[in-house]
């Protein structure tokens, strides 16, 4: 049977749509028209697609995540942060993107980068991934 097991090469490519308006405010969504949606018709944007691209998760990437998100207190309950939880997520399993600098330069993929985006992008990055993926921990 075929796709029994993730193979460490496997990995998948996110689609993200952002427009930029004269006052720096970012708009970002996961499909062109939705962004769309968003803007202003009497507005000027700059827009751009991005592309991200990320390693197809395993059980056992699945298992460091649950180590990494969900922490205990005083052995009495569980404490969860799901915003912390897509950082870890997308840091874990990301490998490349075309995201760039002010002056057009592509910017490095790192866990510091990531921490480092804008959270509306970060919000439909985390969207594309957990749709690929099927969920916030899988």
């Amino acid at each position: 049977m075929k796709n029994l097991f993730i193979q460490s090469d496997e990995e998948f490519k996110v689609k993200f749509y952002v427009a930029v308006d004269n006052e720096g405010l970012v708009w970002a969504d996961v499909n062109e028209e939705g962004l769309k949606g968003l803007l202003n018709p009497n507005k000027t944007y700059e827009k751009k697609t991005f592309t991200a691209t990320f390693k197809r998760p395993s059980f056992g990437d699945t298992i460091g995540l649950y180590d990494d998100i969900f922490k205990t207190k005083d052995g009495a309950y569980v404490d969860f942060n799901p915003l912390a939880a897509r950082y870890q997520k997308i840091s874990l399993l990301i490998k490349d993107w075309d995201l760039e600098d002010e002056e057009g330069n592509k910017v490095e993929v790192n866990a510091n980068n990531v921490k480092n985006l804008h959270p509306i992008i970060a919000n439909v990055i985390g969207i594309q991934l957990d749709a690929e993926t099927g969920g916030l921990l899988t």
